[in-house]
């Protein structure tokens, strides 16, 4: 973790007490410059993770966060001797050489905060994809940051105040995909942008965008062979010979293909780790089996039981910002702790599905789009079969997908996938929300902060533009669950999210990513065809990292209790947030099976173990 203030008053310093209170307990390193209105501190979760650098001859202080894949290369671009292994120092070098333009030399994760003395200017910054978080305030006094909002919460001159418009966006969709955090005047800084406070003034600068709008115009087979050229380098370029690597599997094709390049980078012993959950349509241990076996990993299966979901009241506590996905950010706490003392980094097939078009909402975007141009007359009533379609015990089962299909077409096809993943209409939140509370949750523009990211989309295809928006709002839902791991040492790697790879992504034409109407990840099903075992790479069968949290919900005594606890009539009033005839209405449908509220009634219960934990007191 990495904070620090920057006066705005030059003649004011920072004192180590203000840095302390910001983060109580002891720091790994800290830096006050009595002289320059800058204070700096970190503290380290895993070995490596922050560093930081004082150049005083230069007047350049750097902290750090996140890893450097391409050091040999920026030390050949420098022609510097010294310390290569401190990120730190390399950032400031880079900036002495580059200024601003010093970040397009980084390939990693990272965040950063950098102060030149000399020049009276301050730089903030955040990779290309968001795997680092950074979080801002910024008065007419101070600028306070940090990779997690609460030491900038915790800051003596900002008062916390919950912000709303947040809260309101996490109904939406269990996650708070703008711009603006829980916390009111705590923003977060975008992926891919640097925030620059020179002169008692600050300006954001964007230094990367993800352009779709230029395609190869090479054969598929071209595009398999340099797609497969540029997936080892990512790959290979996240391992450390010098310390033991771990491989998150599901026995899906993104995961699988993470180990097989893995495998060929790295000649010792590979650990992987899965998770098991007992039930029909649920458990997809056996193909991460498979895949271990193929490989010769040390393969370590978790059993993941209804009780685990008490894990929860634990993990609010490091969530900077309350988002869930129905358990899966506890899966990857189970694992984390499974991995804990074994390895000391762990490669993840995060981002396989924006890269290739992978998930099933880029599915449904094809079938949504069809049915927009069907005349009402004929539409409505198929829509309105589904709606009245009772749920089932299973994920996948053509009622499900027939009744959600049928609700998400209520939405705007301009939301593009978010269509999908919103589970209110407008009507519906304002039936939720306390009438006290509803001027301040429920803007007047309801999904502004998806709606501003899909504008600036440059792709022709209605794929290409669904991709961006993704990789701007629900890639960094998904990262921030692979934060939770940072307590038991354990470093997550993301190979599929290299930029590079990532911008050669945006150029594969879209009827390689989806071929026909259902063919997903076909391009990806070429390169790796001849690398790994065909009962993964054609499988018809995979289902998502999956939890049966509907069924648990009706059946499990345990999470049956949690939740009418934490939804209780009592604590709703007591909240003030929400109706609790709403709430209830919500839990007798679901436990009756008229309708899955499982999504909704998670998310209730999340959020108020998070207000519990960080807004109350």
């Amino acid at each position: 973790m990495i904070w620090g203030v920057v006066h705005k008053d030059a003649s004011h310093g920072v004192s180590e007490e203000t840095l302390r209170r910001m983060v109580p307990g002891d720091s790994s390193g800290m830096v006050t410059c009595m002289h320059h209105p800058i204070g700096l501190a970190y503290r380290e979760s895993y070995p490596g993770e922050c560093r930081i650098h004082e150049d005083n001859g230069r007047g350049v202080s750097v902290l750090f966060q996140g890893a450097v894949y391409n050091v040999p290369e920026i030390i050949k671009r420098l022609k510097e001797s010294g310390d290569a292994t401190n990120p730190a120092r390399l950032v400031a070098l880079l900036y002495l050489k580059h200024g601003e333009d010093f970040v397009q030399h980084l390939r990693g994760k990272f965040c950063f905060a950098l102060y030149d003395g000399k020049q009276h200017t301050t730089v903030l910054g955040r990779d290309r994809l968001g795997v680092e978080s950074l979080f801002i305030h910024e008065d007419e006094e101070k600028l306070v940051f940090g990779s997690s909002v609460f030491p900038v919460v915790r800051h003596p001159g900002i008062q916390k105040r919950c912000n709303y418009q947040a809260v309101y966006y996490f109904l939406l969709a269990c996650y708070n995909p703008s711009s603006a955090s829980f916390f009111e005047g705590i923003d977060k800084l975008r992926p891919g942008h640097l925030h620059i406070h020179h002169n008692g003034r600050s300006r954001i600068k964007r230094y990367w965008s993800l352009s779709f709008a230029s395609k190869s115009t090479d054969d598929e087979n071209k595009i398999a062979e340099h797609l497969l050229s540029l997936l080892k380098d990512s790959v290979r370029c996240r391992m450390d010979s010098r310390r033991t690597p771990g491989v998150f599997v599901s026995g899906g094709l993104d995961s699988s293909t993470v180990l097989a390049l893995a495998r060929e980078s790295y000649q010792g012993g590979i650990h992987t780790f899965s998770y098991r959950c007992r039930g029909e349509s649920f458990d997809e241990s056996p193909y991460a089996r498979l895949v271990s076996e193929h490989y010769r990993t040390h393969h370590t299966l978790v059993e993941y039981p209804s009780d685990a979901v008490q894990t929860i009241q634990d993990l609010v506590i490091r969530m900077d910002e309350p988002f869930c996905d129905l358990g899966i950010n506890i899966a990857t706490d189970i694992l984390g702790k499974a991995s804990s003392g074994t390895v000391a980094y762990a490669l993840t097939g995060d981002g396989g599905d924006e890269l290739f078009g992978g998930h099933p909402v880029y599915l449904a975007d094809g079938a949504g789009r069809m049915m927009d141009r069907v005349p009402g007359l004929f539409k409505r009533p198929f829509l309105w079969a589904g709606l009245k379609l009772r749920d089932t015990d299973k994920k996948k089962d053509f009622r499900v997908k027939w009744k959600r299909f049928s609700y998400s077409m209520q939405f705007p096809s301009s939301l593009l996938s978010h269509r999908w993943r919103v589970y209110y209409t407008p009507g519906e939140l304002q039936s939720l929300v306390q009438a006290d509370y509803a001027d301040r949750l429920l803007p007047s523009d309801p999904y502004e902060a998806f709606l501003s990211v899909n504008g600036e989309a440059d792709g022709e295809a209605f794929l290409d533009r669904a991709l961006y928006s993704d990789y701007q709002t629900v890639v960094g839902f998904y990262l921030r669950r692979m934060d939770l791991i940072r307590q038991y040492g354990i470093e997550s790697r993301f190979p599929l999210l290299d930029h590079g790879l990532v911008e050669y992504g945006a150029t594969i034409p879209p009827h390689l990513k989806i071929r026909g109407n259902s063919d997903t990840k076909y391009i990806l099903k070429q390169t790796m065809k001849d690398i790994l075992p065909h009962e993964i790479v054609f499988r018809k069968d995979k289902l998502g990292h999956s939890i049966p949290m509907k069924n648990w919900m009706r059946e499990a005594g345990y999470v049956q209790s949690m939740l009418m606890e934490l939804c209780s009539p009592e604590r709703l009033k007591k909240r003030g947030l929400f109706q609790a005839e709403t709430v209830k209405q919500y839990i007798d449908e679901h436990v009756s099976k008229r309708r899955n509220h499982s999504h909704r009634l998670w998310a209730l219960m999340v959020l108020e173990l998070w207000f519990q934990h960080h807004m109350d007191g």
